[in-house]
């Protein structure tokens, strides 16, 4: 319960660890909130001999009615509430897992960018009043980029302007072509092969979303039930329950949005190709008060 030193520390482990120096013979746990920083610094700490913790912020405990919220007030909340034993930690890959894991969140945060560009592409157009000729289905395809690419507009300006967003969108599609090629020879390799496999029998699952879920999610051993799981991704339904009343909603949505991301992707697959499913899903659109045309 004694508080021994409350400041501020430079970004810098240099600086941390001579702070830490001045406690000799001291048995030292630290607790950081995971974010942006990533692990380095846990890395650092771990290598040092010393007790730390990754803390997720959506799980840490909230003090009703506490309006004000500082760095200052943060950091002295997670010492008091790490000394009780009251906060929970994430669990952080090895240096190795996580240099894996780059390369499928890479690939997915371009194949969004990719998607931000073709929307804007398609707002560009529709603003000049431009009608698209070809179906749907062809969109993207090399007729369409052809046919984006011969669009005659009145300004100079105006066409440099919709060139540069097919030049980043072509880009951005090569860039991930290139990603998918080392994915896949990654799912080749004797460490993902034989999971890669399994996950492969799971109808609406390919190679890449196998890899996806086996890099982010590591040691699956982990979670001793499936409900620890659907927790973990946030596919447990939230609830409100007070005496006899049971409230449950909508999903929580906390924890790894990639993998929930991915299955539902997945799911689409499955019920465009699955009969059986199909008419599931259609029964529970239908029991949510989904509206038919």
């Amino acid at each position: 319960g004694e508080e021994l030193f409350n400041g501020r520390i430079r970004g810098k482990y240099e600086d941390l660890s001579r702070q830490l120096s001045r406690l000799p013979e001291c048995k030292i746990k630290v607790a950081y909130e995971a974010g942006p920083c990533g692990f380095w610094l846990y890395d650092r700490l771990i290598e040092a001999g010393i007790e730390t913790i990754v803390v997720p912020p959506s799980l840490i405990p909230l003090e009703t009615g506490n309006k004000v919220k500082t760095d200052k007030r943060d950091s002295r909340k997670l010492a008091k509430l790490l000394s009780k034993g009251m906060l929970k930690k994430v669990y952080v890959l090895s240096e190795a897992e996580r240099e894996k894991r780059e390369l499928v969140r890479t690939r997915r945060q371009l194949v969004e960018h990719k998607s931000d560009v073709a929307r804007q592409i398609k707002s560009k157009l529709l603003f000049h009043g431009i009608e698209v000729p070809i179906a749907d289905k062809q969109h993207w395809g090399k007729k369409f980029m052809e046919w984006l690419r011969a669009i005659e507009l009145k300004q100079k300006v105006m066409k440099t302007a919709l060139n540069k967003l097919i030049e980043l969108y072509e880009y951005l599609r090569e860039a991930i072509k290139e990603l998918t090629k080392e994915m896949l020879e990654l799912s080749r390799e004797a460490e993902y092969k034989e999971k890669v496999a399994l996950l492969k029998t799971v109808p609406g699952i390919g190679t890449l979303t196998a890899m996806e879920i086996i890099l982010e999610l590591s040691e699956i051993e982990r979670f001793k039930t499936s409900e620890e799981l659907s927790s973990y991704l946030g596919l447990t339904p939230s609830e409100y329950s007070s005496g006899g009343h049971i409230r449950q909603g909508r999903i929580t949505r906390c924890g790894n949005k990639r993998i929930r991301s991915a299955l539902v992707e997945s799911s689409w697959i499955l019920i465009s190709r699955d009969r059986v499913m199909r008419q599931k899903y259609e029964f529970i659109k239908y029991r949510r008060g989904a509206k038919y045309n």
